[in-house]
């Protein structure tokens, strides 16, 4: 009987993003936390992060929603995604509050990809592109907000006023 060869390593940080969108579609279909950790064998550290981050991301929905009720996916806030702490820190200092500003600077083809970015690789630009395929804001996919903004400014939300964050 011959042995299956293991698939490529994956470095850690691949692998929890990995975890992390296995875990997110699984808790989609119902499945619990203790569950979750069963099935992709997770250390109890590496559930806790999991849980963290599928928390905040829910928690930024439902923060939105309640203060703007016809707010779309587009309006979520990079700070309260799923991606990593130091990526979502370096997102937001480089001036992407939401992820349709994310959206449209994928979309830009004026614009180089974020891989150009200072400290950010293909890795990291991997992860923003699949949190916003997540969301369907990919440029490409049925993105009408971003669509009407780009034919009518005007319709364009005003930019935020930061006198206001504490």
């Amino acid at each position: 009987m011959r042995k299956e060869e293991p698939g490529p390593m994956l470095s850690p940080s691949k692998q929890a993003a990995l975890n992390l969108e296995e875990a997110r579609s699984l808790r989609a279909a119902g499945y619990s936390y203790r569950q979750i950790r069963r099935q992709l064998g997770l250390s109890p550290g590496q559930l806790g992060y999991i849980r963290r981050a599928l928390s905040r991301e829910k928690a930024a929905g439902t923060r939105l929603l309640r203060t703007t009720p016809d707010a779309t996916d587009r309006d979520l806030p990079v700070s309260r995604s799923i991606l990593p702490s130091g990526l979502r820190k370096q997102l937001t200092a480089s001036g992407y509050r939401t992820l349709g500003d994310l959206a449209d600077r994928l979309s830009d083809p004026d614009l180089p990809g974020l891989e150009a970015m200072p400290g950010i690789g293909p890795h990291k630009a991997g992860l923003v592109k699949r949190l916003l395929a997540h969301y369907d804001l990919l440029p490409g996919t049925d993105d009408l907000q971003s669509a009407i903004e780009q034919l009518f400014p005007e319709f364009a939300d005003p930019p935020a006023d930061d006198s206001e964050d504490g």
